[in-house]
């Protein structure tokens, strides 16, 4: 039973192991990004977010997120959809935001797409567009 036992823990072994590798291409770094990112703008982190979107798009980006963590919060960021090209190296993920103004106490839901490129083996958010539900 021994011999059994060290040939599942070698197989179990091998398996985490290589499944390891397969987190590093550009998909699964996207998986993490989107949501590091989602979860940085969620709970104001804008320290982690801020580095991460394009310099072409952060001005749109700071008047989309005005007030997030002080007047607005979020309470929930789920990803509905992501569309991804493999060629070029992009996606398009669509989120739903839940969220609130504390002035009013309201629960509203908002879908934005988030455009997001690999570059230099990270990605950047390059631009974010309100798609329907509620204004921020």
């Amino acid at each position: 039973m021994k011999p059994i036992v060290s040939f599942m823990l070698l197989i179990t072994a091998a398996l985490f192991l290589s499944s390891c590798g397969l987190a590093e291409g550009p998909r699964q770094k996207l998986t993490v990004s989107v949501f590091n990112f989602n979860e940085g703008l969620r709970w104001g982190r804008y320290n982690d977010v801020m580095p991460v979107v394009d310099k072409a798009a952060l001005e749109h980006f700071t008047k989309m997120h005005q007030g997030w963590g002080e007047s607005l919060l979020i309470s929930d960021a789920e990803v509905v959809q992501t569309i991804y090209d493999d060629k070029a190296h992009k996606a398009v993920v669509t989120l739903k935001f839940t969220w609130y103004r504390k002035s009013e106490m309201v629960v509203n839901t908002t879908l934005t797409n988030q455009h997001w490129e690999y570059r230099d083996s990270g990605w950047v958010m390059m631009a974010e567009e309100f798609l329907s539900g509620t204004p921020f």
